[in-house]
């Protein structure tokens, strides 16, 4: 186990300089004569996106009460007591509720 919080630590330490380059200012991106501030979220093809996405969501995924809890990328499967994965969702929904209200 501690070898593997270890391996994280230095993967973390080699993409944070990525990470901060593309992200830590908006990028301004070019149609024609128009131009497009992105100030969130990862840029369409980007390797780094899927795992910040999935680093993000895991301690949602990770509070949850489901007996089954599967996540990959923006596909999350719950399973269960029908009363438990429905107290899920609607905490999903809730917390998915707050991001967009705080944007």
């Amino acid at each position: 186990m501690m070898m593997m919080m270890m391996l994280i630590i230095i993967i973390i330490i080699i993409i944070f300089p990525y990470c901060y380059s593309a992200y830590g200012q908006p990028s301004i991106l070019f149609h024609g004569q128009y131009t497009i501030s992105t100030e969130e979220g990862s840029q369409q093809g980007d390797p780094v996106g899927p795992l910040l996405f999935c680093n993000t969501i895991q301690p949602l995924l990770s509070s949850l009460d489901s007996d089954v809890k599967l996540g990959f990328l923006d596909d999350v499967t719950l399973g269960g007591p029908v009363d438990t994965v429905a107290a899920d969702v609607a905490r999903i929904a809730k917390v998915w509720a707050a991001i967009w209200a705080s944007r």
